[in-house]
């Protein structure tokens, strides 16, 4: 077995201190780090104890887990670890052991105790208060002692982790900031992606290709919400859950692999209120189209699914059970789908945590001086693409297509 760590980390991996804030620009590979330590550490001690969180359980399969299963089979760790896909877990033979969950599975967090190492991926997701409850968890004594790790993009110059971990610091916190220059092994075609977007829009490049902390203003969408949709509500002498009760529902596909994930989204169009709820997404990068569809179909069984234009997808998805059809492109199709969303409110689930995120970072373009170019920046909008798609049916925009 052969595992070659990206020498930046290094610092990362040597630190004894209980925080460790490994933040950056998008592409800088400090997840794909995280994950290499892990299996490592679990290899070398069996004392270790990890709990690997986001905000949602739902998000942890399609992410972390999925790259931790990934590496195992990669290294030829296979005799080493055993993963237990129903309750995302794995175990060394030596006795390590690795458990995730969602922070929205309360139950499940209660039951895993002596935790020593905890992992939050994406930690802008999480509340202050989130990370309070998991720090409480590490406590007592152990041989390998205890560390918080946490990876993120640092979207908000207002976010609680800049105000605790930067502004106020301590003496247990290390901190290390990377960006893609950090990270050799990535593809040319995702840099070239990464570097072009000093000329769409400066504050996003400051974001995610600086990795320095910004401020994202000047939103497309400002109408919208969370809300719990699994909510139970009372229906005659049962109840059930809110989504439950919705009956005009729309499902759209914005195609991708490697580093462009596939993006699906299903949502509920109320016409007479005009508010879209955002009931269900799946995002994940190098899905098949099999796969997908081995996802998608117990969701929305024979609705339609209104998808980007790639034929070949699109005739997979049909041969493979799914309703797909193409979506329709023509000049000004995207300016005349946002109008008619803008003209709704829009209603998140809390566990569609990737659309949350696309609509609280999608934005108008800016140039370096801040003027606003009336564009959207076209960086990390798979899900709003394909809410686009899917709801070209609904909206008089179709006379124009959609892109």
């Amino acid at each position: 077995m052969e595992v070659i760590l990206n020498s930046v980390y290094k610092g990362a991996s040597k630190t004894k201190l209980r925080y460790r804030i490994i933040y950056g620009g998008a592409g800088s590979g400090k997840s794909h780090f995280i994950a290499q330590e892990t299996l490592l550490n679990m290899l070398s001690d069996g004392k270790y104890s990890y709990l690997v969180v986001r905000k949602t359980a739902k998000s942890i399969k399609n992410s972390v887990f999925k790259s931790l299963v990934s590496k195992i089979h990669q290294y030829g760790l296979g005799d080493y670890f055993k993963v237990n896909k129903t309750d995302m877990s794995v175990e060394c033979v030596n006795g390590s052991l690795l458990v995730t969950s969602g922070l929205d599975d309360v139950e499940k967090l209660k039951s895993i105790d002596g935790i020593n190492r905890i992992w939050v991926e994406e930690a802008s997701e999480i509340t202050e208060s989130d990370f309070d409850q998991l720090d409480l968890r590490m406590r007592g004594l152990n041989t390998v002692g205890y560390q918080m790790t946490f990876t993120f993009n640092p979207i908000s110059e207002l976010h609680w982790l800049k105000k605790r971990f930067f502004d106020l610091g301590g003496p247990d916190v290390f901190v290390l900031k990377t960006t893609y220059k950090d990270n050799k092994y990535l593809d040319e075609a995702y840099v070239k992606k990464l570097e072009n977007l000093i000329n769409n829009d400066f504050q996003f490049y400051r974001i995610y290709v600086l990795g320095e902390w910004g401020s994202i203003g000047n939103l497309v969408f400002t109408k919208w919400k969370k809300a719990n949709l699994n909510e139970l509500i009372d229906i005659g002498d049962k109840q059930v859950p809110l989504k439950s009760t919705f009956d005009n529902y729309y499902n759209g596909l914005d195609f991708g692999f490697a580093s462009d994930p596939l993006a699906f989204i299903r949502l509920h169009y109320d016409v007479k209120n005009k508010r879209i709820y955002v009931t269900d997404e799946i995002m994940q990068t190098e899905m098949f189209n099999d796969e997908a569809s081995e996802v998608i179909k117990p969701i929305i069984n024979n609705e339609i699914l209104s998808c980007d234009t790639e034929p070949k997808s699109v005739a997979d998805l049909r041969r493979n059970g799914l309703n797909a059809k193409s979506a329709k492109k023509g000049a000004g199709s995207i300016e005349h789908g946002i109008k008619f969303i803008q003209q709704c409110e829009i209603i998140v689930d809390v566990g569609c945590v990737n659309t949350i995120r696309e609509l609280s970072g999608y934005k108008w373009r800016e140039d370096k001086d801040g003027n606003i170019i009336p564009k959207p920046v076209e960086y990390d909008n798979h899900l709003i693409d394909a809410m686009r798609y899917a709801l070209e049916p609904a909206s008089s925009a179709t006379q124009w297509g959609w892109k």
